[in-house]
């Protein structure tokens, strides 16, 4: 979890320093779990069904893996030193707080930040994403309202939920008022709870700008993150360069903080994978 190489017990001090005995690790542990249950089992005598339609995926068409199999992933955080050892290892799962809370918080953010790193098909798709589609930088994030009301965002993800909804993802900061609510649905009907895009309706369509809370992270002096303008004249991904001055404003140090969620580019360009397959 220093390089964020991924490797192998035997290999696992491969690009470490010599001198080095020990280290912290992320193990992913992926298995294939059967789908078919004992009825389907008994049933068909413990062999596949005949296709009676020419597909494949499909209903009664040839099957695939991901229709016999589902793959079931686990982790845990793991102490190994250089003999290939265990000193100590404990399950970890994202949504399990209690889990976090046993853990040092930037080994949580570190190992958050791995599982939700997307592969590199994903990246190559997502680049031609943003070729294909230029963001623009906000005309409102220069003169942006900023209702002096003496809300401050706690420094401690865990802490950030929707406050109409109570969701703890995909969750979004207004930068004028500090109001966190959930995103917008997707076309398949997941995603948010929408109460960003309420709470700009119902305070007059007056604070424009939001920022995806998990996206932020920082590289040297910049800033980088998800937003997202609701202007009418605007209405989508939008660029503002300003953003971790107007974080500041709101109580969070930007330094340091690590993106935990996958961003609305990323989670589009699966979405149209799905779509294809």
């Amino acid at each position: 979890m220093n390089t964020f190489i991924g490797t192998v017990p035997e290999l696992a001090f491969a690009a470490a320093d010599s001198s080095q005995e020990r280290d912290i690790f992320l193990r992913i542990v992926k298995t294939r779990k059967c789908k078919i249950n004992d009825d389907d089992a008994t049933e068909n005598n413990g062999e596949d069904k005949l296709p009676t339609t020419l597909g494949i995926g499909v209903e009664g068409g040839f099957s695939t893996d991901s229709d016999k199999y589902e793959t079931v992933t686990k982790h845990s955080i793991l102490v190994m030193d250089n003999s290939k050892n265990i000193i100590i290892e404990i399950p970890f799962d994202v949504e399990d707080d209690d889990a976090s809370a046993k853990l040092p918080e930037m080994v949580v953010k570190s190992a958050k930040s791995i599982i939700h790193h997307v592969g590199l098909a994903i990246q190559q798709d997502l680049t031609a994403w943003k070729d294909d589609e230029e963001i623009p930088i906000s005309k409102y994030c220069n003169e942006l309202p900023f209702v002096d009301n003496g809300v401050k965002i706690s420094p401690d993800p865990k802490s950030w939920k929707c406050e109409k909804s109570g969701d703890t993802e995909n969750i979004w900061l207004n930068l004028s008022d500090g109001f966190i609510g959930g995103g917008r649905k997707n076309w398949d009907g997941s995603g948010g709870s929408n109460g960003a895009l309420d709470h700009y309706e119902e305070t007059g369509q007056q604070y424009p700008l939001v920022v995806k809370l998990g996206t932020i992270s920082t590289e040297g002096s910049v800033v980088s993150a998800d937003c997202y303008s609701y202007a009418k004249d605007e209405d989508g991904p939008v660029k503002i360069p300003n953003l971790g001055e107007l974080l500041r404003a709101r109580g969070i140090e930007v330094m340091g903080l690590q993106k935990t969620e996958k961003s609305t580019a990323e989670l589009e360009v699966e979405l149209n994978a799905v779509r294809k397959n």
